[in-house]
């Protein structure tokens, strides 16, 4: 959009920030104007006297009068360099006190609204760039299946990545949508490898800008996991690789210190933070952080009197004894698990839906063990299928009995917690299933990626044994995630690059079911195993 300004419109402009700049300093205007400005109306030729030439001058804004007429101007500087001679025969380069009469100084430091105004024109140019791309994000101009009277088939739509010369080489580790703002994608880098470890990075990308995110977060290690409080949205947690445990509050602009961190007094883990969530306990408990680490701890933490912990269970190795027992029928005693067993190390966990009380952790031996926040000696029960280290674990959002994990032997397995053994074993590729995510809105679909480099949906309604659409690409992918708000899947490698897809056809339909509906779908498929 444009619109031209004549000599009035600038003058009656200048007049007014003349009066305020002066009330400000005690200057007193002569006929409306500074002392060493010539005053008057717009000049004939279309110049402005105010601007300190005649008609016969060339640019509008080449006199003195310019260093007073911007509003990005700081009233606070004490120095200006003339642009021409003025009224008291100052020469060109010569620099004015501001007890001297002189204006503010020109400088990029005091345009204070600069910043802002520069920020808010590459959005616009930026979203002229990507107008096809934000479209098709948000599902727009597309022809359903009830138009065109068929079903069309599920496909995967790649659209942009979000990288920067900041993320470039940097493993993705974690991404996590806002709770409050669906379209601001959370970013934490770091690497998983002990022998690749460097400084960590969170970044906060926007759908306003995909080529730059609004702001970065630098740490002196490698971010393993990031999770956002859901009562609190702007309060970002985040676990590092040498097992500190921080919050950060996410509306402070420039300040990159946690607000609250975990230290060798208070508990914090001695080996990397793998998974983090926010859990509401209820009126009176309240939101709490909970963690995991591969020292067998699953911790929680209260923000009430600075940041205090509290550990829920300490993992222990199951026995092989007690794991035979589970595979032949029988039931696991709590005698079949070693008193004194060293600790399992654990790698994820996930709460119950349903009930926040009840939580499910995955290890690096490949077992599954159900716990409870109110009793911390011993696992509920124990789910034994995997045999790598289990990377991910999700319930699912819709079904309070069921969850699925993906692990280092090549499968995603499918659980309910009334049984030890899988319902479903999901194999697509023979490498490491990095990490899993349940669509938000549709309890049969899954997503899944591989070490590898596969990007797997599954329909369990669909197809039991293969996933309904696969895309492959170059890198070994770290994470996976649906966006809330819009028919879309990120993943993220270990190159530093979040890439950005649309579902298409089946997967983009709306599905309109009700709660019980939703529930309803999966039982069915899992009533047929």
């Amino acid at each position: 959009m444009g619109t031209q300004a004549n000599a009035w419109d600038i003058y009656d402009a200048e007049m007014g920030r003349s009066e305020r700049i002066a009330a400000a300093s005690g200057t007193v205007l002569v006929d409306g104007v500074y002392p060493d400005v010539g005053g008057g109306g717009p000049a004939p030729g279309g110049g402005s006297s105010a601007f300190g030439h005649t008609s016969g001058e060339g640019s509008s804004l080449s006199g003195s009068g310019v260093q007073h007429g911007s509003s990005f101007l700081d009233p606070s500087a004490s120095e200006t360099l003339s642009a021409v001679p003025d009224a008291t025969g100052t020469a060109v380069g010569e620099k004015k006190t501001a007890t001297e009469g002189a204006t503010p100084e020109v400088s990029l430091r005091s345009l204070n609204n600069l910043p802002s105004a520069l920020r808010t024109l590459e959005r616009i140019v930026t979203q002229n760039s990507y107008h096809d791309q934000h479209l098709a994000y948000r599902n727009i101009m597309q022809t359903p299946a009830a138009a065109t009277g068929t079903v069309p088939a599920a496909g995967l739509k790649y659209l942009w990545g979000y990288q920067c010369e900041a993320s470039e080489g940097r493993n993705v580790s974690c991404v996590e949508w806002n709770p409050e703002n669906p379209d601001m994608l959370t970013v934490a880098y770091g690497e998983f490898n002990f022998s690749h470890q460097k400084d960590g990075l969170i970044l906060f990308w926007s759908l306003k800008n995909p080529s730059f995110p609004d702001k970065m977060i630098s740490t002196p290690c490698g971010v393993t996991c990031i999770a956002f409080s859901s009562h609190h949205p702007n309060l970002l947690a985040a676990g590092l690789y040498d097992g500190t445990v921080c919050i950060y509050d996410v509306r402070k602009k420039d300040e990159e210190k946690p607000m609250l961190e975990s230290g060798h007094t208070n508990g914090k883990h001695t080996d990397p933070v793998w998974g983090l969530k926010w859990v509401d306990q209820g009126a009176d408990k309240g939101e709490v952080l909970v963690s995991i680490s591969t020292d067998g701890r699953v911790t929680q933490w209260n923000m009430k009197k600075g940041l205090e912990n509290q550990d829920l269970m300490v993992l222990k190795r199951v026995t092989a004894a007690a794991k035979q027992s589970d595979a032949k029928g029988g039931a696991v005693t709590a005698g079949s698990e070693g008193i004194i067993s060293r600790r399992a190390s654990g790698l994820c966990f996930d709460f119950c839906p349903k009930d926040p009380n009840i939580y499910v952790a995955g290890t690096e031996e490949g077992h599954l063990h159900k716990c409870s926040c109110s009793y911390n000696e011993q696992s509920l029960d124990n789910f034994f299928g995997h045999a790598g280290p289990v990377y991910k674990l999700r319930w699912s959002p819709f079904c309070p009995n069921t969850f699925i994990s993906c692990s280092a032997d090549w499968s995603v397995k499918l659980w309910n917690q009334e049984h030890s053994s899988p319902y479903f074993s999901f194999q697509s590729t023979t490498d490491y299933v990095a990490d899993i995510c349940w669509s938000p809105d549709n309890s049969t679909i899954f997503a899944s990626v591989t070490g590898d480099g596969r990007v797997d949906v599954w329909d369990l309604s669909a197809n039991t044994l293969d996933p309904v659409k696969t895309v492959e690409t170059d890198r070994p992918l770290s994470c996976v995630s649906f966006a809330r708000s819009s028919p879309v899947l990120v993943t993220g490698n270990d190159q530093g690059v979040v890439e950005v897809y649309q579902l298409t056809g089946v997967l983009a339909e709306p599905v309109e079911r009700t709660a019980a509906q939703q529930v309803e779908a999966l039982d069915k498929v899992t009533s047929t195993h």
